[in-house]
């Protein structure tokens, strides 16, 4: 499993982390034995952190073959635990984590798997309004984050959420952005046409801005992060405040992001200002950057507006 820079589901809202990959969690034995006859789990010492790199690559369901993301250089995997990857998670929080001091050290043998103890190494704090400090502590397959950080791609509909407030009542949730108009996606399709800043108040029938049961957020989920291409859903739109709501069918397609958008300019009283529209930090957006910085220094700008 790698957990890095993930979706947003409303269940969860943290801090994002890349980390070292393996083929997939499994059911862990805890204590000093490990599970599928791999070697002795590691000691929990409160307090004691072992550098990452001491439990890096030991996998519960170690991956076979060649790595297609590194020259198809073989997988490092060798058979481990959760309990060895959940060691991993623990030192590499409190190594690189920006709110590691906030973490209580939980003994990695007593989570059963590793995404439940990823979700419990994040800071608890709020803000003065309630929602977590850490809204960007999500996970990902390394199968899908290697698609999406290497050729951005992913499973969708062209269009980005942004989590403005976490938990009912009142939950928020808007369309950041979506791909540009033209690139063939649902939500820039005629009768979708989803703009930015719109607000999302149901997914396939089930209340977005209220519910809290288990049940509705991973219905809400399942409906705004599809797993499959192919997948139908309703989704409930307020195209702007004090705007009649419509409901909007979207089918999940694999989505190509496209990271450096709407590269422009803006005459002032005072000069030109640039506008770019940077919305990922993966490798396609290498060449889109150089050729909207090479636009900009063209056109003369006195100033640049970095929408991220």
């Amino acid at each position: 499993m790698t957990m890095n820079r993930a979706r947003p589901a409303l269940s969860i809202a943290a801090a994002a982390l890349v980390l070292a990959a393996c083929g997939g969690g499994g059911s862990s034995s805890g204590g000093g034995g490990s599970s599928g006859g791999g070697p002795q789990n590691p000691t929990w010492t409160m307090g004691n952190y072992p550098a990452a790199s001491t439990f890096a690559a030991y996998c519960a369901v170690p991956r076979t073959g060649t790595d297609p993301y590194n020259n198809n250089q073989p997988y490092p995997d060798r058979l481990g635990s959760v309990v060895w990857e959940n060691f991993w998670i623990r030192s590499w929080v409190n190594a690189y984590y920006l709110w590691y001091s906030d973490v209580p050290d939980f003994n990695p043998a007593s989570y059963s798997t590793t995404d439940s103890y990823f979700q419990a190494n994040k800071t608890p704090k709020l803000t003065a309004s309630g929602t977590p400090v850490d809204k960007f502590h999500f996970t990902y397959p390394t199968s899908q984050w290697e698609a999406l950080s290497q050729g951005g791609v992913s499973i969708g509909y062209g269009v980005s959420w942004s989590l403005i407030k976490a938990t009912p009542p009142n939950r928020v949730l808007l369309v950041a952005y979506t791909e540009p108009p033209g690139s063939g996606y649902p939500a820039t399709s005629a009768g979708v046409n989803l703009a930015r800043g719109a607000s999302i108040i149901a997914v396939d029938g089930t209340d977005l801005v209220n519910s809290n049961d288990q049940a509705s957020i991973d219905k809400l989920n399942a409906g705004l992060f599809p797993s499959a291409a192919g997948e139908t859903h309703t989704f409930t739109v307020i195209d702007a405040p004090g705007a009649a709501s419509r409901v909007v069918t979207m089918q999940s397609v694999s989505v190509t992001e496209t990271p450096v958008q709407s590269v422009g300019t803006i005459a002032t009283g005072t000069g030109t200002v640039g506008y770019m529209l940077f919305n990922d930090h993966i490798a396609t957006a290498e060449s889109g950057l150089i050729d909207a910085v090479n636009l900009l220094k063209t056109a003369g700008i006195t100033d640049l507006v970095l929408d991220i």
